[in-house]
């Protein structure tokens, strides 16, 4: 993570110079000190400076997503988070989390091309666990079948969606034979209840509601509420529909649900005029 911020990484070396600067100096003042009590004073002091700026760096990171999530300021997001690509990143889950945030930002201003480009460079890879492979794939294909299922093109929705579930009932079986604990959960719920919308299918509108419920982010809340609004409309719900589209206009007038929310309010029949 400290990578990924150069400022911080600098520190890090400069910190650590001095503190081996301080060591020789200590050793130089103090020749008798016994080599061990040096050895543990130069792994503490350095391991302090690590974490420290390891700190930093978190919380740096999270003040970015924090533009995009809560903020939903998505064009300054892109403007402070793109350089970060172009960081040396061996960490695969850094690696991915990037491009994942990225083409979040991508599909919150409606570029959803942009975001299946740079979900489309991401390689799943074997790791060191045996899913990490799957579950690569499993992050990227979910992303790419809701970019699919936010521009209505439903043969696409279809594909990744089909490849998706797979992935999830093989995480599911290698999960099985681990304790309770330690297993993880596979969702496809939001994208199936998108896909289902889209075929006409039967929506379950309060899944989706508990979703929008359930997240601590704005703008996931937001993007959901609309499938909400979308879903009331299908199912003659005007009153709640009309409600919603009218928060999300209020809350993202600028991105792309705060758009299509003020293109089905527009395109709502006018009430019937009350009768003297």
């Amino acid at each position: 993570m400290i990578h990924l911020f150069p400022k911080l990484r600098n520190e890090l070396i400069l910190s650590a110079a001095i503190l081996l600067g301080m060591i020789a100096v200590f050793i130089l003042v103090f020749p008798g000190a016994g080599p061990l009590v040096i050895v543990l004073f130069s792994l503490v002091g350095i391991a302090a400076i690590f974490f420290t700026q390891y700190s930093k760096a978190v919380n740096k990171h999270s003040s970015l997503l924090n533009i995009l999530y809560n903020q939903m300021d998505a064009e300054g997001f892109l403007r402070e988070y793109t350089p970060l690509l172009k960081m040396p990143v061996k960490d695969r889950n850094i690696y991915l989390m990037l491009r994942l945030h990225m083409s979040n930002a991508y599909c919150a201003l409606g570029r959803f091309d942009e975001a299946e480009d740079i979900l489309h460079t991401i390689k799943a890879e074997p790791g060191k666990k045996p899913e990490d492979e799957l579950l690569t794939r499993f992050a990227v294909v979910s992303n790419l079948c809701y970019c699919a299922e936010q521009k209505n093109d439903v043969d696409t929705a279809k594909k990744y969606l089909d490849e998706l579930i797979a992935i999830r009932k093989k995480l599911e079986s290698m999960q099985e034979g681990k304790p309770q604990k330690k297993r993880m959960a596979f969702s496809t719920e939001l994208n199936e209840q998108c896909y289902a919308l889209l075929t006409g299918g039967k929506v379950n509108t309060e899944a989706l509601k508990e979703q929008v419920q359930r997240s601590s982010q704005q703008l996931h809340r937001v993007t959901t509420s609309l499938w909400v609004a979308r879903a009331d409309l299908a199912q003659n719900n005007r009153k709640e529909a009309e409600s919603i589209l009218n928060q999300i206009v209020k809350l993202a007038p600028h991105l792309y649900p705060g758009k299509v929310a003020a293109d089905l309010l527009a395109q709502l029949p006018a009430k019937a005029e009350k009768k003297d």
